[in-house]
């Protein structure tokens, strides 16, 4: 019987996996996989490695995912694969997710690209029911000139550019108009192209683009009439959701052309060189946070550092072995590879001779799980309109007090303070109260525009918060971002918290109190 955990630790070359898609292309795919016959048509698409499904109206059943063939010979899906042992294939740090987190494509397309974007986290949870968006990387392997066309894509708003300017446009399926609206790059071979969840763009006609990306599927499109021949049903275009969600998923950030550029073209940065060996950071964390890829160029065998946790990769260029564990798995020019989190000790071999180039891709950094910083409150905020005669009820009738009174900010002080993005000048009064190992706070809004009094005045006093404590509130704030909650109000603390920053978010509607984040450290 085979031992899963086994499984877990050699590599799984991917079968090939072409899709068809609406643009026509092909023809470089082909010539890159070594197939025969190697022509233009709508199986323009492979999905090299994934576990998700297309979402088409008509689904075909298991439309899109990967799947390989396991020593004895049996062959099943990447994801029915890793459904065996959730930590063994993904990884402790990635067990809880039951998925991959980074996944990879190639097109070839003759044609531009229709217009659109896809979701970010917030959207696709709050309206796809899906756990993730998708924020993109593209590798251009291979180029061709398209009617004597200069290879290019398309991304980002241009300065001026608003969702009421771009949703009369759509209205009007001014598509030259829409097209104006955004920033038209250059592209070449060897080049890697960031493009952010929520982004507008489209990839121009003679690319060969290996894209490294969140696992997910769904495109918002904007362009109903693609081709003379094709199309898009309301469906193909939002899913069902309508037109003017379709027009929240996009994101209205503007930019000048060079603030694009510096966005969307990737610089590398070398990790290790020898004769015989290049290997370089070309998609890092700080530009994508939700995935990191690695290219190694070599021509003799490279050893691959371990990693606690599963990757991909791609072979750009060549043949080549992957050895882990006693265990060798040959995937051949254009294949993808699933690398469990148990392939340790991993070496690339190449095939052929010549230099070979694998694209190696991350996860997110696992060493942050924002879950485990909403366990433990610190404090219950509680709203009240007069604190004189609150205080008098919680200590006649309940015994609760004497009460440690403060104003914020003290007088003589002016500490940082934020309202909905604009500087704050609000004034309250404060009382603490230990209850067991939490703090009661009691905060009567005295003036100034403010969270507390719009609360009170909507759903009258009573609890409005619980307080976390947290090492370092900005990849706390992006996981709350991500599932659609923001800062309404922040701002400076005072006395033994001068330094440390506190911050509320919107999260009342959806759990009845809004969450309240201050940092451990001082701010420097």
């Amino acid at each position: 019987m085979r031992k899963e955990i086994e499984l877990a630790k050699i590599p799984h070359v991917l079968e090939l996996n072409r899709i068809k898609r609406a643009y026509t292309g092909g023809k470089l795919l082909d010539e890159w996989q070594r197939l025969e016959h190697a022509e233009d048509g709508n199986m323009s698409e492979e999905f090299l490695i994934s576990t998700v499904e297309v979402p088409n109206e008509n689904k075909i059943p298991e439309e899109g995912l990967s799947r390989t063939i396991l020593p004895d010979g049996e062959s099943v899906t990447l994801a029915s694969l890793i459904k065996r042992d959730y930590e063994g294939f993904l990884g402790e740090k990635y067990a809880n997710e039951k998925d991959v987190r980074v996944s990879a494509r190639v097109g070839d397309t003759t044609v531009r690209h229709v217009l659109q974007c896809h979701p970010d986290t917030a959207f696709a949870r709050k309206y796809l029911e899906f756990p993730n968006g998708k924020s993109e990387a593209w590798y251009i392997v291979k180029t061709r000139s398209i009617n004597g066309s200069t290879p290019y894509l398309y991304a980002g708003f241009k300065k001026g550019v608003t969702k009421e300017k771009w949703t009369e446009l759509f209205n009007k399926q001014d598509i030259e108009g829409m097209l104006e609206c955004m920033h038209k790059i250059p592209v070449h071979e060897g080049g890697m192209y960031f493009v952010e969840a929520g982004t507008p763009h489209c990839m121009g006609p003679g690319n060969l683009f290996c894209e490294i990306h969140e696992p997910c599927d769904y495109t918002f499109r904007v362009e109903k009439y693609y081709l003379p021949n094709r199309t898009f049903s309301d469906f193909e275009m939002n899913y069902g959701l309508g037109n003017e969600l379709l027009m929240d998923a996009f994101h209205y950030d503007t930019y000048t052309y060079d603030e694009m550029v510096k966005k969307c073209v990737l610089s590398e940065s070398v990790l290790f060189e020898t004769k015989n060996v290049q290997a370089k950071t070309v998609v890092s964390y700080e530009q994508a946070k939700r995935f990191k890829v690695e290219k190694y160029t070599f021509s003799e065998t490279v050893q691959i550092p371990d990693f606690d946790g599963h990757r991909i990769a791609i072979t750009i260029k060549g043949s080549c072995d992957f050895s882990a564990n006693g265990y060798t798995s040959s995937a051949e020019q254009g294949r993808g590879v699933f690398l469990p989190c148990g392939a340790k000790g991993l070496t690339l071999t190449p095939c052929e001779d010549g230099e070979t180039i694998v694209l190696i891709c991350y996860p997110p950094k696992p060493e942050l799980n924002p879950k485990d910083y909403f366990k433990n409150p610190i404090q219950i905020g509680v709203l009240v309109d007069d604190l004189e005669s609150y205080l008098k009820k919680l200590e006649s009738v309940f015994g609760i007090g004497p009460f440690r009174i403060a104003e914020y900010p003290p007088e003589g002080t002016a500490p940082f303070r934020e309202y909905r993005g604009k500087e704050g000048n609000f004034i309250a009064k404060f009382c603490f109260y230990h209850l067991g190992n939490i703090e009661l706070e009691l905060i009567q809004p005295i003036s100034g525009d403010n969270i507390w009094r719009e609360h009170i005045d909507k759903h009258g006093q009573g609890i409005h918060h619980l307080k976390f404590l947290v090492p370092d509130h900005k990849p706390i704030e992006e996981y709350l971002n991500e599932n659609g909650y923001h800062i309404v109000q922040q701002g400076e603390g005072v006395g033994p918290n001068k330094g440390k920053i506190w911050a509320f978010y919107d999260t009342y509607d959806d759990i009845g109190f809004d969450v309240e984040l201050m940092n451990e450290l001082k701010k420097d």
